[in-house]
């Protein structure tokens, strides 16, 4: 699949929202001053310059016809249609960012909706059209390319590209039963659409009255908010009524996702794979030691976790500890607020370790409008940068002035930076990086800022507000998605011995491991065993890891930058040069990080305590 590559930690997205609901009064996007929108026309100066190059696509299709069958027959042949499929790629990527930048700062434009659109059927018409190229590839003999690269010297650029495709050779069918599979995959992600399409738009949800006295609709959004509220019953009542009513559907995302689990295993099994993890995992090569050894290596790093909730329970004076009342701030009375150019000025001095290089591009980015600031009428809700595709990235915020809204500045921009050095240091065929790394830069980025925070906190309360959200982040992003990923594992281990999914039974799994891991101090409830139930993650198979492994990595490297100096800072920006230039373990492994050894989740256990410890002798 052509994509655009839109990268940000959606685990947060719902906090996101969160943020976005404390904003009142959205204006109009006219009503916008220009400098705090975003400027399209470094792509397309207008939608007539976009026909032109959407035209010429679909005029250039049929040349492609012209190389089917023919890749092992020559070197200069098999180049002209690498490059050939470079040039269709790079072209639409320029029509797609056009489009969506456009369509996501106003939903309600029919016009940019319709481009959209017409993207996303020329996008079928361009696979359907370089189908056959990867097959080929795939099994092009490794002697053939070794010949062709000696005669054709500009093939050694390929040199990792065959690697990828050589890989593939065991797990790859003929191209008839290819495309039979290809079918049956777009058939297996239906249930993502329909769970989508229930728990968002048709599931009933109840309204409460707020902290005000005002009706209040819950859904996810709402609920999540609620938690944060220092009044308890509020609290209680926003998760209690958002949970009660997803349990009432529980058989039916039950089976819903049982369909989509079955698929993913039956698509494993006909491409050769011993497991649906491995399938999963292979896609970047990506060994499955990586996963076990993340479980393994978090459940016996547990410990920090209960003193951490334990901590909570005793701060907020409670007899008993309930999930509602984990999100609760112990030092609420501090928080602060940013204005949009506060928050430049605080990004420029966080960010100062990494030099100066790393912040001119930053610099660059709002001189040249290539972010877009404030929410409006009919924006697309949350963050992302817009990866490598198009002549530079781009970065959508809905600025809220909350600290999150800071974290998620400088996580999209580290996502940025990222995009900028790929595309200034490697050719288009390495561009597209994995999650699996492009986490790892964006959360580098984040650990080094908030941890400026907290050592340049104004005063005591501050610097443990800012230590409090730090841990909560390690909660969110190294247990919970390292539990949640156990459970995911749990239930496709059920489906690939023949076990049917029952929605009591796999409410009452995850019910056993919210305790095992919030430890002794939370009690759970049977309102609790159906959280499961709300996370899209779990349509996304064997996704939800790498939050842990990206998290646990950027620990490592952010604290080796602050420790060690320029050797680990020229690591990690080799690291963000790379691209997709090697695999992806290789790759962090040469950043200075082994994610195969529990010493990453070791390091992030030790940071835990020592910010607890910090909090302990604050509050003396």
């Amino acid at each position: 699949m052509i994509r655009i590559v839109i990268f940000c930690i959606s685990i947060f997205s719902v906090l996101s929202v969160i943020s976005q609901e404390k904003t009142s009064g959205l204006l109009e996007r006219s009503q916008i001053d220009s400098i705090y929108k975003w400027r399209t026309d470094d792509i397309y100066k207008s939608i007539d310059d976009w026909e032109i190059d959407f035209k010429k696509i679909e005029g250039d299709l049929p040349t492609y016809k012209k190389f089917e069958g023919l890749l092992n027959s020559s070197a200069s042949l098999l180049l002209e249609c690498l490059e050939f499929d470079e040039q269709i790629r790079r072209q639409f990527g320029y029509l797609r960012l056009y489009a969506k930048l456009n369509r996501d700062v106003d939903m309600n434009n029919n016009k940019f909706q319709q481009l959209w659109s017409r993207c996303a059927t020329l996008e079928t018409q361009i696979e359907s059209s370089s189908a056959y190229i990867k097959p080929e590839l795939i099994f092009l003999p490794d002697s053939t390319i070794k010949i062709f690269q000696t005669k054709e010297p500009k093939l050694t650029t390929y040199k990792h590209y065959f690697n990828i495709m050589k890989r593939k050779r065991d797990h790859t069918l003929s191209y008839e039963k290819e495309e039979e599979l290809s079918h049956i995959a777009q058939l297996v992600n239906n249930p993502y659409k329909v769970f989508g399409s229930l728990v968002y738009a048709d599931l009933p949800f109840p309204v409460i009255k707020d902290e005000n006295g005002q009706d209040l609709q819950i859904n996810r959004s709402t609920s999540w908010r609620l938690r944060s509220s220092t009044n308890r019953s509020i609290r209680k009542k926003g998760y209690n009524q958002y949970y009660i009513s997803l349990g009432e559907f529980k058989e039916t995302l039950t089976q819903n996702l049982s369909s989509f689990i079955q698929g993913k295993y039956f698509l494993s099994k006909k491409r050769n794979y011993n497991s649906s993890l491995e399938a999963s995992l292979d896609r970047h090569n990506i060994p499955t030691e990586i996963y076990t050894n993340l479980l393994r290596s978090v459940k016996a790093n547990i410990e920090p976790f209960h003193r951490w909730m334990s901590m909570k329970k005793k701060i907020l004076n409670l007899d008993t500890l309930y999930l509602y009342d984990t999100r609760v701030s112990l030092f609420s009375a501090i928080q602060k607020e940013y204005t949009w150019e506060e928050a430049y000025v605080l990004m420029e001095n966080s960010l100062e370790v990494l030099g100066p290089d790393f912040f001119k591009h930053i610099e660059d980015a709002y001189k040249n409008r290539w972010v877009d600031a404030y929410p409006n009428v009919g924006k697309e809700t949350g963050g992302y940068s817009s990866g490598p595709h198009g002549p530079h990235p781009y970065v959508k915020m809905n600025w809220g002035g909350q600290l999150f809204d800071f974290y998620t500045l400088v996580h999209e921009f580290g996502h940025y930076i990222h995009a900028v050095k790929t595309m200034n240091n490697q050719p288009f065929i390495y561009w597209e990086y994995p999650p699996f790394i492009a986490e790892i830069a964006a959360t580098t980025t984040e650990n080094i800022s908030q941890f400026y925070l907290i050592e340049n906190a104004d005063n005591k309360e501050e610097k443990l507000y800012h230590i409090e959200k730090y841990l909560d982040n390690v909660v969110l992003l190294i247990y919970n998605s390292a539990m949640m990923a156990e459970f995911e594992s749990i239930l496709y281990q059920k489906i690939e011995k023949g076990e049917a999914l029952s929605a009591n039974e796999l409410s009452s799994i995850y019910g056993g491991l919210l305790s095992f891991y919030y430890g002794p101090d939370v009690y759970i409830t049977e309102i609790d065993k159906y959280s499961w139930l709300e996370w899209p993650h779990y349509y996304l198979d064997y996704y939800l890891y790498s939050y842990s492994t990206s998290f646990a990595a950027a620990v490592q490297i952010s604290t080796k930058i602050q420790t060690k100096g320029q050797p680990a800072f020229d690591k990690f920006m080799n690291l963000l040069k790379a691209g997709n230039s090697g695999f992806p373990v290789d790759l962090v492994k040469e950043a200075g990080v082994d994610l195969t050894k529990p010493y990453p989740y070791e390091a992030v256990a030790s940071r835990m305590n020592e910010l607890m410890d910090k909090i302990e002798a604050l509050n003396q």
